[in-house]
């Protein structure tokens, strides 16, 4: 009696181990594969980030308090997490957002004069069988930024931007600008969607909608809209609202050059692109017949490179810059007016051999604008305040706006342009 109750204790504890062991394997077997998930879906490396100053002398610091200097024309300076990007009344600066390897541009920021942006935070996944998103957390302290998104090829973005009044949510590839003061932040989505949340309310802006937050209220929108008038400005849908015109070439025994659509860092960029001897241009158009005298701003920004330029400055007459932009409109005395800008990254302006404005043109213009050779670099300005400054009549219909490369050898890129009115 006393052998079979040990025996049946034996057989007991014999299925109590098996039983038991066999749940520490499905815990384990079920374990490790969620843990390993888990450590896949969590696991974060920085972005990286680039800073280069577009004019001026740009100011960066980092978490601990020590400030670099990035000047005009020097090369992209890396930006860590936690650090802030400063600009003065003189200064201004773009910053590039890519994948951790430099793969594939993700965001580009234009940060305008009297700007303080801090970094909160820029991950991305460090598995690519993660389906996290790239995470971009900006603090906007005041100013104003330009946001261009890119479409990823990789996963999506999802970026918030902070400012003292609330925040912005963007996650869908498009254009933002966004203006801190002390009294309100204003955000206008060119392209794209944007979701605004302050005081416990929400709001989602579509294309061509602007908001409001003032300091301790809720969003206010949609307001009247702030849009372009120049379609297709960022090139993604080709040539579409763009007129393409042959090349002009002086001498007949030389080549014309290349107008086209290229694909660079992700982005759809117009390319113009010439090797020979002799003058040749090149030109695209949109027509735009469109009245403004009812609008307040008439905001012109572009975002160009020059790669490459044979002549000095924009050539002996000054009519030869790598690119120019050009607005063709009737003024209010319904007078037709052209008011141009030349932009050139060789050469030294000499009076008598490479002046600094066109001498042979008979347009409005100011002195042409060096800008540093193979880096980006956007320009922007209120078309009404530049032609009081040159003296010259406010306008009063915008007929046309045209994207003119000129010189000998050359190559010239634009990343897109606008023509914003509020």
């Amino acid at each position: 009696m006393n052998n079979d109750n040990q025996s049946l204790g034996r057989q007991r504890l014999a299925w109590a181990i098996l039983i038991a062991s066999f749940f520490v394997c499905v815990v384990i077997s079920i374990a490790i594969p969620v843990t390993v998930n888990a450590y896949i879906q969590s696991a974060k490396q920085d972005l990286f980030m680039s800073l280069q100053a577009n004019q001026g002398t740009v100011g960066i610091d980092d978490e601990t308090g020590m400030r670099r200097a990035v000047i005009a024309g020097d090369s992209a300076e890396t930006v860590d997490p936690n650090a802030s990007i400063l600009t003065d009344a003189t200064a201004t600066a773009i910053m590039f957002v890519a994948t951790p390897e430099e793969e594939e541009l993700l965001a580009r920021l234009n940060i305008a004069s009297n700007t303080t942006v801090r970094l909160n935070q820029a991950t991305s996944p460090r598995f690519s069988w993660s389906d996290a998103e790239h995470d971009l957390i900006i603090e906007l302290e005041s100013g104003r930024i330009r946001l261009s998104l890119l479409e990823s090829e990789t996963r999506p973005t999802a970026l918030i931007l902070i400012t003292p009044q609330g925040e912005i949510a963007v996650r869908e590839p498009g254009q933002y600008s966004v203006e801190v003061t002390n009294e309100a932040t204003q955000v206008a989505v060119q392209q794209g969607t944007a979701g605004i949340s302050a005081n416990e309310s929400m709001l989602i802006l579509s294309s061509l909608e602007r908001a409001e937050i003032p300091t301790g209220s809720a969003p206010q929108g949609p307001l009247d809209p702030e849009r372009s008038l120049i379609q297709n400005g960022d090139f993604r849908q080709g040539f579409d609202h763009w007129s393409e015109y042959t090349w002009k070439v002086e001498l007949a025994d030389q080549p014309s050059g290349k107008t086209e659509i290229v694909d660079v860092d992700g982005e759809s960029v117009l390319s113009f692109e010439r090797v020979g001897i002799g003058h040749a241009d090149a030109r695209v158009l949109q027509s735009i017949n469109q009245n403004i005298s009812d609008y307040d701003s008439l905001r012109l920004q572009l975002t160009l490179r020059v790669r490459e330029q044979s002549l000095g400055v924009c050539g002996v007459q000054g009519s030869e810059c790598p690119l120019f932009i050009r607005i063709d409109y009737v003024d209010e005395n319904g007078v037709n007016q052209i008011w141009q800008h030349g932009f050139y990254a060789a050469g030294e302006v000499d009076d008598n051999t490479t002046p600094g404005a066109c001498v042979s043109c008979a347009v409005i213009q100011g002195n042409h604008e060096r800008i540093p050779q193979g880096q980006d670099f956007f320009y922007q300005v209120d078309l009404r305040d530049e032609l009081a400054r040159q003296g010259a009549l406010p306008p009063q219909l915008i007929e046309s706006v045209s994207l003119i490369a000129s010189g000998h050898s050359f190559a010239t890129q634009v990343i897109d342009v606008a023509f914003v009115v509020e």
